[in-house]
């Protein structure tokens, strides 16, 4: 029997599901693993300040800049996840797998997951589908 997985993921969330087979043939996917990052839920201030509400650095004169901090943190992000779905797939034995993002992060995660487990998959979908029930989550792969 082959093993297929599914991967979806958006800036906050990553979901990695093995697609069961029952007796009778039927398909269902089981959650085997799961990270919500805290982090990204955090406001920027939050994250940059010493105080709350002053970014450090930025003076009495107003001459400090926020470099694009929000930027910088997204591609960051958007990093850990390729690795986490390289990890993850070469972690999980498979012969096959999809995977869905957000269309403003998918191409990107996508180009930087590792060549070796990306040639397995199979379908990439421009969607966030990391809020919908599992039980739903097949349908948005079926061919």
């Amino acid at each position: 029997m082959s093993t297929k997985l599914i991967i979806v993921a958006d800036l906050q969330r990553f979901k990695l599901f093995v697609i069961k087979q029952d007796p009778m043939g039927r398909e269902s996917v089981e959650l085997v693993h799961s990270i919500d990052s805290l982090e990204t839920h955090q406001r920027l201030r939050e994250k940059v300040s010493d105080r709350k509400g002053n970014f450090q650095g930025v003076g009495a004169s107003g001459s400090g800049e926020n470099h694009n901090l929000e930027v910088e943190e997204e591609h960051r992000r958007i990093k850990e996840i390729a690795l986490q779905v390289s990890k993850s797939l070469q972690e999980y034995g498979h012969d096959s797998w999809n995977f869905a993002a957000p269309k403003a992060i998918n191409n990107q995660i996508v180009e930087l997951i590792d060549p070796a487990v990306k040639s397995s998959m199979e379908i990439n979908l421009h969607s966030d589908l990391t809020k919908i029930p599992d039980d739903q989550l097949l349908e948005h792969f079926a061919k």
